[in-house]
């Protein structure tokens, strides 16, 4: 792609080409050029393979600090899906098309999870799992309001200002990720739910938490996992509903959020130097149906088999 092409913005330059240049996080960064060629998706209910030509892309060839699968070889899978809405966006490229609607179900065990867009993306409950819509900040795109967070229905004292967007020093906020494996949250917000698990598992079945080497020490392990007799605690994030009304509780699967290690198992949800942003990553997103219309500001989510719906 030509750097006077409308979609090279910023203008950068790649041997000759429009380039990239992005810095994800703190220690992801890649550095590549931007294409054209055609994209093609099926129609999720005839199964038509339909084609968008010129479709703009970057493609990265040199990529730091990401590593989607350790035990892949050579790390084959490397990339990130534009879902913002900038110009370069899928969503904003095919905007007719997908009016700014997507959902996903991501399945454990790295299961085959499909994406569905526009009027494909589609979610529904039944008696027993209701379909919830939390309310999104239309001006900060996947932004979601943090009213508390519960520990078997223990109210914790957590300052949410530390999850509430500073527009100043654009930073803080609490954003839906899933990039990120885990969820993170500042530290003062962590330790309070930390002691809380803590107090849990020592008071229920004695347990002390493992010592954590140097730069682990916010991880949370266990050297023993519940017996079928035994449990975790019930942690529950509550935002703000939709219209900025009400209360919605999304309670954590704790399958995802007490991962099993070994013999034992490690909490996903990890600590962040304030002032963030926090991040509601992947493991957290495990077995639910989650649908964003983007242009509405409005998320929602049902608990489901995933592994299940994608067959």
């Amino acid at each position: 792609m030509s750097v006077d092409d409308p979609l090279c913005f910023p203008r950068l330059t790649y041997e000759g080409s429009c380039g990239v240049d992005i810095t994800y996080s703190s220690s992801q960064h890649t550095v590549g050029f931007v294409g054209r060629d055609n994209a093609y998706f099926q129609e999720a209910k005839t199964g038509e393979v339909v084609g968008f030509g010129g479709f703009s892309f970057g493609c990265a060839l040199k990529n730091d600090g990401f590593e989607f699968d350790k035990n892949m070889r050579d790390n084959v899978i490397i990339g990130i899906f534009g879902l913002a809405l900038g110009p370069r966006s899928f969503l904003s490229q095919l905007g007719t098309e997908t009016n700014g609607r997507f959902s996903y179900c991501l399945a454990p065990d790295r299961g085959l999870s499909t994406m569905y867009f526009g009027d494909d993306a589609q979610i529904s409950g039944d008696a027993t799992r209701e379909v919830q819509t939390i309310a999104m900040n239309k001006m900060l795109k996947y932004h979601i309001y943090v009213k508390g967070i519960s520990v078997n229905g223990i109210r914790l004292s957590i300052d949410l200002s530390v999850f509430e967007f500073d527009p100043i020093r654009n930073n803080n906020g609490f954003f839906v990720d899933s990039a990120a494996p885990y969820t993170l949250i500042p530290k003062s917000a962590y330790n309070t739910l930390k002691a809380a698990v803590v107090m849990y598992f020592r008071e229920k079945y004695g347990w002390q938490p493992l010592p954590m080497p140097r730069g682990e020490e916010s991880n949370l392990c266990y050297a023993t996992y519940p017996s079928d007799v035994q449990g975790f605690p019930s942690v529950i994030f509550h935002f703000t509903g939709i219209r900025q009304e009400g209360e919605i509780n999304w309670i954590m699967n704790n399958n995802y959020l007490f991962t099993k290690i070994n013999e034992g198992f490690c909490m996903t949800i990890l600590s962040l130097d304030e002032p963030g942003p926090s991040l509601f990553g992947a493991h957290q997103q495990i077995n639910f149906k989650i649908l964003f219309d983007v242009v509405n500001g409005l998320l929602s989510f049902v608990p489901q088999n995933c592994q299940e719906a994608s067959l």
